[in-house]
């Protein structure tokens, strides 16, 4: 299994530094397990590429928490100054973070998704 605390290490190096630890680690144990389930049997659960995905799918995880929590202020003006923030920036950072991380670990990971299509000749 993928460590736990590996995981929220490179998630407040990276991602969440301002964050406290205790709302970190219930999102790092469940992007932990489920990446765990995944893995090749050779792979090496320690192995960086591993922690550093499951820290961006628990980064990503996160974003969306933050964004369904907010009161919905997107913008502040004080005289000539304006803040904006985009949710849809943010959350769209946060997956291609998540999606660089997971292609990084692709090597390590089974397949076993399955599409079913129609064929056409």
């Amino acid at each position: 299994m993928i460590d736990c605390w590996s995981v929220l290490n490179a998630l407040k190096e990276y991602y969440a530094p301002q964050e406290e630890d205790e709302n970190l680690v219930p999102i790092c144990e469940a992007a932990a397990r489920e990446l765990s389930v995944r893995l090749k049997s050779n792979a090496d659960a320690e192995d960086i590429r591993l922690i550093n995905a499951a820290a961006a799918m628990a980064n990503y995880r996160l974003c969306v928490r933050r964004i369904s929590t907010q009161d919905g202020v997107t913008s502040f003006k004080a005289g000539d100054v304006t803040v904006s923030v985009s949710n849809g920036a943010y959350l769209e950072q946060a997956e291609k973070e998540k999606t660089r991380a997971f292609l990084e670990a692709l090597p390590l990971l089974r397949d076993d998704e399955f599409i079913f299509r129609q064929v056409s000749i």
